[in-house]
């Protein structure tokens, strides 16, 4: 397989002044190896080696605005001096690889978990998750207020950090997903009721933002949901409203996605189906706004088919390129039969070490043989090779013998 049979995939665009050698993005992945909230040589060893596997652009994954905005006590932070060269290493880290750079950044809301996070859980209003027992209070409008400032200083610190994009997580009923859903948002002043109040929380980040550092103007993207599979959650008629109201404020892209913690079942049987990219075909009918596609990606043959179709302006992968980091230097050279596919996509439940919450220990690591491996002070030697031991066995489940 040769680039120009992947011609739509592999012909560059810009994004305002940013150039992009293809459409191929790494889709926000978080590794939970902060320290401190302070970035750390695995992170900045893992995105700088998704930078080398040929992407057009590597997204950082979930990073917190705050601490009481953090799933884990392990998770990235940002927006206070601290975090500032930490985040500059790893921005300068993953465009020096040959990549553009984007930062998602979120507060985790009221599907917190203090066991994890060590933190009361907040949200719009109150909130019970039933599948892990916990209840989130209500926000005060003062709280509101400081987290509209956090999320404007966590903004503009990435952008001087020198991200190319940060991109603000709206999505999977985190709380500015919260904010805008009447599934969570039961609020009765003026950040509840109506659509156009629930926007507000987003409409005051932007407008801070824009005010304190005007070049950001065409540097946001968004992650949405077209469908979190509840009533009065979103779904394509309510996305498509909130597509409208942020196209007035110059976005970069979006990022189409579904679903919740508690209907994640719901979301991982649409991307089996290819539902994500049906979502995303039918809001790019509405935005000039640069779309991308992702959710069950597994080769650059279909990525190209959704861009050759019009579904997406680019094509987000994740737990592919985690598996096998060399996906698209193999497609390119034409050894396809060489790539190590990812347990989780192929027989759900069967694996999932990349899902670091999962694990007994928190930790972020992948079973296949090719992937990138945390240093020996994070995983022992023993470790790696019980990882080959559990992918063998697997293997042969699944596909076969693992053939060297």
């Amino acid at each position: 397989m040769k680039k120009n049979k992947l011609k739509f995939l592999f012909k560059s665009k810009k994004i305002g002044k940013v150039f992009f050698k293809n459409k191929i993005i790494s889709s926000p992945i978080s590794i939970n190896m902060a320290k401190d909230g302070l970035v750390t040589k695995n992170i900045i060893d893992f995105f700088s080696n998704l930078a080398k596997s040929g992407v057009g652009m590597v997204t950082v994954g979930a990073t917190a605005i705050s601490k009481q905005g953090n799933d884990t006590l392990k998770g990235m932070m940002s927006g206070k001096k601290i975090y500032f060269d930490g985040l500059k290493l790893l921005s300068n880290s993953i465009k020096k690889n040959g990549s553009v750079s984007s930062i998602q950044l979120y507060h985790v809301g009221s599907q917190g978990n203090p066991i994890h996070s060590n933190h009361e859980t907040v949200g719009p209003s109150e909130y019970h998750f039933k599948k892990i027992g916990v209840r989130s209070r209500a926000l005060k409008i003062e709280e509101i207020i400081r987290i509209e400032k956090e999320f404007s200083d966590a903004i503009i610190q990435c952008y001087k950090s020198n991200f190319d994009f940060i991109e603000l997580h709206l999505a999977h009923g985190y709380l500015l997903h919260e904010f805008l859903s009447g599934y969570f948002n039961k609020r009765t002043d003026n950040y509840g009721i109506t659509f156009k109040n629930r926007f507000k929380i987003i409409k005051n980040i932007l407008e801070q933002v824009y005010q304190l550092e005007p070049r950001l103007k065409g540097r946001i993207g968004f992650r949405l949901s077209a469908n979190d599979y509840v009533k009065t959650g979103f779904n394509l008629q309510t996305v498509k409203q909130l597509v409208k109201n942020l196209d007035k404020f110059n976005p970069a892209y979006y990022v189409i996605t579904a679903g919740l913690y508690e209907t994640a079942k719901n979301k991982y049987q649409d991307m089996k189906l290819g539902k994500y990219w049906e979502y995303a075909k039918e809001i790019k009918k509405i935005t000039k706004t640069n779309i991308i596609a992702q959710g069950g990606l597994t080769n650059l043959y279909l990525a190209e088919d959704l861009i050759k179709n019009n579904c997406a302006d680019f094509v987000g992968f994740a737990q592919s390129l985690i598996a096998d980091p060399n996906l698209i230097k193999k497609t390119i050279r034409g050894e396809e039969e060489k790539i190590i596919p990812c347990i989780a996509h192929l027989k759900v439940g069967s694996c999932h070490r990349c899902r670091y919450l999962k694990q007994k220990d928190n930790t972020f690591s992948c079973i296949t043989p090719t992937s990138w491996k945390p240093s020996a002070d994070i995983v022992s030697k023993k470790n790696i090779k019980k990882d080959l031991l559990i992918w063998e066995k697997i293997n042969k489940e699944v596909y076969g013998k693992y053939k060297k």
